[in-house]
């Protein structure tokens, strides 16, 4: 059990190696990382270079009895689309979100790969787009789904999960322990990454007067409402190109 809990950090760790090893220290993080910029400068002319950016490491799934899911997405027949940060795109199969580990992850049979966002700008899944930003909080990178980017602001979500206890007592219902996901929104600006509650008024505050009423104006127009992220895209993509 206690190696489980290790994984992750195992993981989040790992630099991908260019080449096999030769024992001449590549596995070593800071030695990889000029490897990484080589092979991702080859990605967009070499679909299949995207197992480079795949951790090394395999783990496996321990089964638990409980309701729910770490995971984002009900299937693994994701297609998603990966943007290195040296420029380009290319696209790959079988790729999930594990919200426990703020990990993309790729499924084969029953082993399951971490992908490693240092080298990654974003990712393009389920009509959904995930950038990595250093979260105070946790002293750490954290996956966000980028709800709107801006000249100004981005407003971000993320995603957590926690474990629901089961109880015996037959009245409840709930025999056994339920994983349940759950959200919360942020805006990053050049000076700070904070919490905000995802209503109009926070919303319209990120914006001077005249962005203000005209956002205002062409919800009301639309019927659209401040507190939908598709329509609060629509908005803010309307303003910014005002």
């Amino acid at each position: 059990m206690k190696n489980f809990f290790l994984l992750p950090l195992l993981l989040c760790s790992l630099i991908v190696s260019a080449q096999p090893d030769d024992n001449n220290g590549r596995n070593n993080v800071d030695a990889n990382n000029s490897a990484n910029t080589q092979i991702l400068q080859n990605i967009s002319q070499n679909t299949n270079a995207s197992a480079n950016l795949q951790g090394s490491a395999v783990f496996y799934n321990p089964k638990f009895d409980r309701e729910g899911s770490v995971y984002l997405f009900d299937r693994w027949d994701n297609t998603a689309r990966v943007y290195p940060k040296t420029g380009g795109f290319f696209t790959t199969s079988n790729m999930n979100f594990n919200i426990q580990r703020s990990m993309f992850e790729s499924k084969k049979s029953d082993s399951i790969r971490g992908w490693n966002f240092a080298s990654i700008e974003k990712i393009n899944l389920g009509g959904k787009t995930f950038k990595s930003y250093y979260f105070e909080p946790l002293k750490r990178q954290v996956i966000f789904e980028v709800i709107f980017e801006g000249e100004d602001f981005a407003i971000l979500k993320r995603y957590e999960t926690y474990i629901q206890p089961g109880n015996p007592n037959p009245m409840i219902g709930r025999m056994r322990d339920k994983i349940i996901q759950t959200s919360d929104y942020f805006v990053d600006t050049p000076t700070e990454l904070k919490e905000i509650r995802f209503n109009k008024r926070n919303i319209l505050d990120l914006l001077d007067k005249e962005k203000r009423e005209l956002a205002e104006d062409y919800a009301r127009k639309y019927e659209m409402s401040f507190r939908d992220e598709n329509d609060l895209q629509k908005i803010l993509n309307f303003i910014q190109h005002q």
